[in-house]
């Protein structure tokens, strides 16, 4: 019973504990959300002021062509629009053209588009296109600058120089704040894998403990129960051998005083082979031998497979043996056919062994290792927690599972060292 209670304490302990360790997960996560969210929604807002920025440095700049323009007496040449070109480079001026008609009469700088006239494009709510990257526009000419009647025009390619910068430094923003985002859930899982790993050794501390203490009461049970309870027993087997008839009342009474002291017997040496925290010895043995002679020691049909097992692998074979026999048993019991397999997997002993009876629900998958937990009518609850134990001792693992066809699949991973 305190046992229990241990165990139901440490199983409300460690609910609570994953619970707190995905919280940290989930803030962070939320916060990095939160984060990008901004970053996005201000980059949108940058974009937005770019556009507004570009149309302003094009109609500033258009300007400022009219009023170059406006200071010549005539057409502009050649000369003219290198000089308007050097005046506004910085600006983001890059080529200017008079277009007589169809043709271009004098440029200066290099244009996107070989064209002459205003190319194709998709047309902004201005009077301006955007051409590549580039914006281009056409300065008409005013009434004054008639020349013969000639009707002429510029046209203006400019680089929208600031509105890039601004949108290069919102990609850059959101791209750091991606970055950040990331580290954020980096870090948050960083901190639950650490805390994962020291609450599994909290645990398994914890449950040492725990096996401490039922250790000791379990020498001061095989000291204080023990050697009465065997005095109590040989007694009262001479007294039911000394009794008369079969079916006597009498008889009857002392064969079931035999029947619980045996019980009771088994209880305690399954409870001090559980507690037993000797060290294992491990010696290179062949574990398919072990396996197929452990499999033939239990009442039943038992197809055990062995072709791929090692030749020889470290194990304390007692102890292993103790296992084969118990999960086998327990196969057994559960429904035929009960097959034992084993073999190398990754440079890891698997033993696995399956049967075809009801299988093991996927919410008691843990619980059925642990001590006193078990689902029949009689026993102590304590074969599939020494099993655990046994091939924890060994480094290794063992997991149930569903087998394919129906039935539990037993299954136990062992390292080399």
């Amino acid at each position: 019973m305190l046992l229990r209670v241990l165990n139901l304490r440490g199983r409300s302990s460690r609910a609570s504990r994953p619970l707190a360790g995905w919280s940290v997960v989930v803030t962070f996560l939320l916060i990095g959300s939160a984060l990008i969210a901004t970053v996005w929604s201000t980059r949108s807002s940058v974009v937005d002021a770019s556009d507004a920025v570009r149309r302003g440095q094009a109609l500033a700049l258009e300007q400022a062509i009219r009023a170059d323009l406006a200071d010549l007496e005539g057409p502009p040449s050649e000369a003219d629009l290198h000089t308007m070109l050097s005046s506004h480079a910085d600006d983001g001026l890059r080529y200017l053209a008079m277009v007589e008609g169809k043709h271009t009469i004098a440029s200066a700088g290099s244009s996107v588009s070989d064209g002459d006239d205003v190319p194709e494009g998709r047309a902004n709510t201005e009077h301006f296109q955007e051409v590549d990257g580039r914006l281009r526009l056409v300065v008409r000419r005013f009434r004054r600058l008639r020349d013969g009647g000639r009707n002429w025009r510029v046209v203006v390619e400019l680089d929208p120089i600031q509105a890039a910068e601004l949108r290069d430094a919102s990609t850059a923003t959101l791209g750091i704040g991606a970055i950040a985002a990331a580290s954020l859930l980096g870090v948050a899982i960083v901190l639950v894998l650490r805390e994962s790993r020291r609450n599994a050794e909290e645990r398994a501390r914890e449950r040492e403990r725990r096996l401490a203490t039922l250790g000791e009461m379990s020498a001061v049970l095989a000291h204080e129960i023990k050697n009465p309870l065997a005095s109590l027993k040989g007694n009262a087997q001479l007294l039911a051998a000394m009794l008369p008839g079969e079916k006597r009342k009498e008889k009857l009474k002392a064969e079931r005083v035999v029947d619980e002291a045996v019980r009771l017997e088994a209880l305690i040496n399954d409870l001090l082979r559980f507690v037993r925290t000797g060290e294992i010895a491990r010696v290179p043995i062949d574990p398919g031998a072990l396996v197929r002679e452990a499999a033939e020691s239990i009442k039943g049909e038992v197809l055990v497979e062995t072709t791929g097992a090692p030749r020889l692998w470290p194990l304390d074979a007692a102890r292993i043996r103790e296992v084969i026999v118990n999960l086998v048993d327990n196969a057994v019991a559960a429904g035929p056919p009960v097959t034992a397999t084993v073999k190398l997997v990754r440079k890891r002993l698997v033993i696995e062994i399956g049967d075809r009876g009801p299988g093991v629900p996927e919410n008691s998958r843990d619980k059925i290792f642990e001590a006193f937990h078990t689902g029949k009518t009689q026993g102590t609850g304590l074969g599939l927690a020494v099993v655990r134990r046994v091939i924890e001792q060994h480094n290794g693992s063992i997991s149930v599972e569903t087998n394919p066809g129906g039935g539990a699949l037993f299954r136990a991973e062992i390292p080399e060292t």
